[in-house]
């Protein structure tokens, strides 16, 4: 498998995932409401938080060991069976406190949703990484992609016939399990019998990134699963759709993070910490260019694009959404510095910044939440954000120079707040709803690339970034 054409693969997925899922959230939320929305992404964050010790890294596992021994079917069986007994005490809890997740997710008869979502969920991720462990990862764009339509089209279906948030919980699972089977298909596929000594290992290998999954929910799904605790599922649906939208701007961040990873990974086996350097100077700006922009956008248009797209119940969502543009910017630059510390070979330092990000999030929204709802939350993620970028900045810099062309950051900056001032100018005489919307951010873009590509030496970067990149995947 070709590392450049599977990076192409994965990043145009992921094109096409954030699309579909965009105007799927969208015309969920308008068609149902917050309320139900709140519901669906409760119910994620359950499925996310007993998906950690009931997956306990196994697998990954399964992944390694696949594509170290390839003994397909004795780790497949096994894997299966090892998740399978990890979930049974967590079925029992469910069922016992079958009334206490009902109110909670604020689904009737939920559990047995959940049960189904569970298996669902572990199926895709055990079944993508045994596809990843015979070195099919460029098969996993497309399957994805297939789950997401899935879903979509299975939602779609149920919302018309009157199912509510149980339509999207449903959808879920179906989605999950079409991916799932369709990696099975994919796979060369084996059955063999479980083998003890292989589970001990399996569980053994998983210890070590048992971490890193609870640092991926707690990014996700940890505001979540506290802010239910002290709002209604309305407010949670707000909250999750800023947060959404937010996430557009870092469509570019992921991909960089994705691709730079391996190079680094090189680049630091042949001692060639020059081209590190080099690379971060290079690579931690180009994502500013983007998120600074749309923090700028947010302000000034953030209102009419959650009012317009998602519904009027999301606009109360107006500072969050604000402030998790802040953490985007905090973000990127995390995204960039805090993987290569295991492209290093650094990883205990990578998970001191996890574990940090982790304890902060979870004091912060404690503190935050149960006096400030929805904007607290907001803020203890994106202060959990600010310290994994400096965590990670400052064990990155014990081994390389890391260099911020502030200047060009700066004129970035200046360059967001006249295109923010500009269209909020322009803004009383555009007409309202979807026109105004489209309008201010066409103008909004317009202007901003013309005044950061004023600046000779962002120019030149942003051209010669684009030929490395068209080049690496030609």
């Amino acid at each position: 498998m070709d590392l450049r054409d599977s990076v192409l693969k994965l990043f145009s997925g992921s094109i096409v995932l954030a699309l579909v899922e965009f105007a799927a959230i969208a015309w969920f939320t308008q068609t149902l409401g917050t309320g139900p929305m709140g519901s669906f992404f409760v119910f994620q964050a359950v499925v996310g938080m007993l998906g950690i010790p009931i997956d306990l890294g196994v697998s990954k596992a399964s992944e390694k060991q696949l594509s170290a021994d390839g003994a397909t079917g004795e780790i497949l069986t096994t894997a299966a069976c090892t998740k399978g007994l990890l979930m049974l005490p967590w079925i029992g809890a469910l069922v016992l406190l079958a009334p206490r997740v009902e109110s909670y997710v604020d689904v009737a008869g939920v559990v047995p949703l959940v049960v189904l979502g569970l298996l669902a969920a572990q199926s895709r991720g055990l079944t993508l990484r045994l596809l990843a462990g015979q070195m099919r990862v460029d098969k996993n764009a497309a399957l994805k992609v297939l789950g997401k339509l899935t879903w979509v089209a299975v939602g779609v279906a149920l919302v018309e016939y009157g199912w509510g948030a149980k339509a999207l919980i449903v959808a879920y699972s179906a989605g999950r399990f079409a991916t799932a089977l369709g990696a099975l298909v994919r796979m060369d596929l084996a059955v063999g019998l479980p083998s003890l000594s292989r589970a001990r290992s399996l569980v053994d290998f998983g210890r070590y990134v048992f971490v890193g999954n609870v640092g991926g929910f707690v990014y996700q799904w940890m505001d979540v699963a506290i802010l239910r605790l002290f709002v209604g599922v309305e407010l949670v649906g707000a909250y999750e759709i800023a947060w959404r939208v937010a996430s557009v701007a870092m469509m570019l961040t992921e991909a960089i993070r994705t691709s730079l990873f391996p190079q680094i990974s090189e680049w630091h086996a042949e001692d060639r910490l020059d081209r590190i350097e080099s690379a971060f100077e290079q690579w931690l700006q180009i994502p500013l260019y983007l998120t600074i922009p749309a923090f700028a956008g947010a302000v000034v248009l953030g209102r009419e694009v959650l009012g317009t797209l998602f519904g009027p119940e999301t606009v109360v969502a107006y500072p969050v959404l604000v402030v998790f543009m802040t953490e985007k910017i905090l973000r990127s630059v995390q995204l960039v510095l805090g993987p290569s510390l295991f492209a290093m070979d650094k990883p205990s330092l990578g998970y001191r910044g996890s574990m940090a990000a982790i304890v902060t999030n979870l004091v912060l929204n404690l503190a935050l939440v149960p006096q400030f709802g929805i904007l607290g939350a907001a803020v203890a993620t994106t202060l959990s954000a600010a310290t994994a970028a400096v965590v990670a900045l400052t064990y990155v810099t014990r081994f390389v120079d890391v260099v911020v062309p502030w200047r060009r950051v700066g004129w970035s900056v200046g360059s967001a707040a006249i295109m923010g001032l500009s269209v909020y100018a322009l803004r009383p005489h555009l007409p309202t709803g979807w026109q105004r919307v489209a309008l201010g951010v066409g103008a909004g873009v317009a202007v901003y690339a013309l005044l950061l590509l004023a600046h000779g030496g962002i120019r030149l970067e942003m051209r010669g970034a684009l030929e490395d990149v068209t080049g690496s995947w030609s």
